[in-house]
């Protein structure tokens, strides 16, 4: 069959992949001095049957191409890790603020504060004075108006149009003392919310503060209003028992348990060999299968000594009595389940 004859409304055919052969060619060949693209090269390369080779070599002299390709013709390049990308240690901070600032964001059981009750009880108590002082102006000019003009108080326009009426300014005065009163009970309010800080994680941060005296002596004084500091991480369900097993870990001097329930970023956070950061996801792990086994102890344990013991013995109803109040003990201690719930478990 003859091929079909090519007219000027219809585009020439070409051959793909030739021609994306070329095109990958004019990317491929770095020019001298920039990106602008030689003509004579892409001539040389150029196949004879295409017939638009010469509009393609004159449009490319004229045009430079830009520094970053259009896809899918841009070169992806990784680059190289940087210092952006380091561990950031404790110790590669200045001492002072920078080193205890990245030493309290190591952990988040380590993020602590002061409430400063005291001072806002004494913001409060002053606001509620004013405020106090104002009602009273307010009631001795009703009083007042009651003898004098009593239909000042039956209308706000009257009131205020009258000479020498300064109940509007008053009663302006009194939302503004108000706004500031409530802004106050608002902020205790909301610090009101925050646990304490907890014993375990107050005599951490203090004793980093001892030992390296990062801080000058009375600006280093906060931490020792343990009364008055709040823990601004959320602390999960047992985190005490959390503290615990942490705690035991730091005690068996094994290189194991470093390695099982720390992250690498964790190990060379710091070079103090007094500070242990454990990886919060895998002591919960370990929490979990300890708290997993106890259920399974306090459920079999009991049926077993039942089992043993001979019928219409009483030693069984102690068993039955003590295992129901250490159920009752491990679910208050090591869950947040309330008093309520607590009660329904044990009835169950």
């Amino acid at each position: 069959m003859d091929p079909i004859p090519e007219t000027p409304q219809t585009p020439p055919r070409l051959d793909t992949d030739l021609e994306k052969q070329e095109v990958d060619d004019v990317f491929a060949s770095p020019s001298q001095g920039g990106t602008t693209v030689v003509a004579d090269e892409i001539e040389a390369q150029a196949s004879p049957k295409l017939g638009i080779k010469r509009s393609i070599t004159d449009y490319l002299r004229k045009v430079s191409l830009p520094d970053k390709f259009p896809e899918p013709w841009r070169r992806r390049t990784i680059e190289p890790c940087g210092e952006a990308e380091r561990i950031q240690r404790i110790d590669s901070h200045p001492e002072g603020y920078p080193q205890l600032a990245a030493f309290i964001n190591s952990d988040d059981n380590f993020a602590m504060c002061r409430r400063f009750g005291f001072l806002h009880q004494r913001v409060l108590l002053y606001r509620q004075d004013e405020l106090r002082d104002l009602e009273d102006q307010l009631v001795r000019l009703d009083d007042e108006d009651k003898e004098e003009m009593p239909k000042a108080l039956k209308s706000r326009k009257l009131d205020d149009i009258r000479e020498g009426s300064y109940r509007r300014g008053l009663i302006q005065q009194i939302d503004d003392k108000l706004k500031e009163y409530v802004d106050v009970v608002e902020r205790i309010k909301s610090l009101s919310s925050y646990k304490s800080a907890t014993t375990r994680d107050h005599t951490s941060v203090s004793n980093w503060l001892t030992n390296n005296a990062t801080l000058s002596g009375e600006e280093s004084e906060f931490i020792h209003h343990k009364s008055d500091l709040i823990a601004l991480a959320d602390l999960e369900e047992g985190s005490w028992f959390d503290g615990f097993v942490e705690d035991c870990l730091s005690k068996v001097p094994c290189r194991a348990t470093r390695l099982l329930f720390t992250s690498p970023d964790q190990r060379n956070s710091t070079k103090d060999a007094y500070v242990h950061l454990y990886s919060k996801a895998r002591i919960n792990i370990l929490v979990r299968l300890v708290v997993c086994l106890l259920a399974v102890l306090l459920l079999m344990v009991p049926v077993v000594l039942l089992l043993l013991v001979p019928a219409l013995n009483p030693i069984k109803i102690v068993v039955i009595v003590l295992f129901t109040l250490f159920f009752s003990f491990v679910l208050s201690v090591c869950t947040r389940a309330k008093r309520h719930e607590v009660f329904g478990a044990t009835a169950a």
